[in-house]
């Protein structure tokens, strides 16, 4: 009786884990910025936001947005003012290409996150320096394993940016 128990509650949470997944993917389709992903529990990872995005995701109880796109790079809408506006926090740490993917940025993007106690947006144009940013961070400063961190990045947009994460990470001769 008590192993159909069990069973019963391990399917139960298998199937609503289903559900869940599905869901979000369901959820991320609603925003219109370019690779939407949710690569872990209050992350959302993505290309440059809309306001309609921003908007989205602060009745969703996103509280930060970070922003990795550099001064200039982006000038449709005042984006730190629209998402004050939302009351929201906003944190840009500009990274230009791969090579600002470096330990200092890696940590104010932590620092940023706050161990991710409230739900978060992380982005930059189409999310490939938000993955590898994010990948360096998994590693240097959450004690992920390289592959770990790797994988990580490329949930959270990584592409491009994969050759010089890979070197960080020490995967790949320098």
């Amino acid at each position: 009786m008590r192993f159909a128990r069990i069973i019963t509650v391990f399917l139960f949470t298998v199937f609503v884990g289903a559900c869940n997944s599905s869901g979000n993917k369901g959820e991320l389709a609603k925003f219109e910025m370019f690779n939407a992903a949710s690569p872990s529990k209050n992350l959302m990872t993505g290309g440059q936001p809309s306001i309609a995005d921003l908007k989205l995701l602060a009745s969703n109880g996103t509280k930060v947005i970070v922003n990795l796109r550099t001064k200039g790079e982006f000038n449709r809408f005042d984006e730190q003012s629209e998402v004050e506006k939302l009351n929201m926090k906003y944190v840009s740490i500009e990274i230009d290409g791969s090579d600002g993917i470096t330990l200092e940025n890696a940590q104010l993007l932590d620092t940023a996150l706050n161990n991710l106690e409230q739900p978060a947006l992380v982005h930059c144009a189409s999310s490939n320096r938000v993955g590898g940013l994010l990948a360096y961070r998994a590693f240097k400063l959450q004690n992920q394993s390289a592959q770990e961190a790797l994988n990580f990045g490329k949930r959270a947009g990584m592409r491009s940016t994969e050759k010089r994460v890979k070197k960080l990470l020490g995967m790949e001769a320098k």
